[in-house]
């Protein structure tokens, strides 16, 4: 889900396409017409290509997983941001309250503080990036499990549906530039995930 995927993936897609394409055309001036419809395209064996798409930004929004394993990764991000800025607060209060001391303040004093000011927000400093990296340690493995879950579900499901082919679509995702909305078994998919999810919460 990140750039580095989406080129790879892309790069995959591109060799994928061109092996098939190699292997399913019959000659070199044997070429697919246009007009031609997809479900003609045959494989090595004569038999017609299935294809379908889910859409993921779908499975996103309704997907019951993925929403719950949204909502922790929100309320971390919310519980780290709020962590750091008390700990900013508590920093600038205790530097308000040594100020108010004025011309009481000796040299030593002020010279200590200041170290103990800089040392403090220093650790402030990396509390907050060793929260941040552990935050999104826990989102890769939240997105990694949901991504397996999904995949799971697929070898199931296509055990029945039999596509050769099952792309995923959506804002950020490598996506085909034509899809037949007949193809589109999110629904399906969507309702079979939730009712895992859920006998698996019984």
């Amino acid at each position: 889900m990140n750039k580095i995927a989406v080129s790879l993936f892309a790069v995959l897609f591109v060799a994928v396409a061109g092996l098939y394409f190699l292997q399913f055309s019959r000659s070199a001036d044997k070429k697919v017409s246009v007009k031609q419809p997809a479900s003609s395209i045959k494989n090595a064996s004569g038999e017609s290509l299935r294809l379908a798409y889910i859409d993921l930004d779908s499975i996103k929004e309704h997907y019951e997983y993925f929403k719950l394993k949204n909502t922790e990764i929100e309320k971390d991000k919310i519980r780290i941001e709020s962590d750091i800025e008390n700990g900013v607060k508590k920093l600038e209060a205790d530097r308000a309250n040594f100020l108010k001391r004025g011309q009481s303040i000796t040299q030593e004093e002020a010279e200590r503080f200041q170290m103990e000011y800089q040392s403090r927000y220093q650790a402030l400093g990396e509390r907050r990036e060793s929260l941040l990296n552990q935050h999104l340690s826990n989102q890769a493995k939240a997105l990694d499990d949901i991504q397996k879950k999904i995949n799971q579900y697929l070898e199931e499901y296509n055990k029945t549906a039999r596509y050769h082919f099952i792309f995923s679509t959506g804002e950020g995702n490598l996506t085909v530039y034509y899809k037949d909305s007949a193809l589109n078994i999110t629904e399906e998919v969507i309702e079979g995930l939730n009712d895992r999810y859920k006998n698996s919460e019984k």
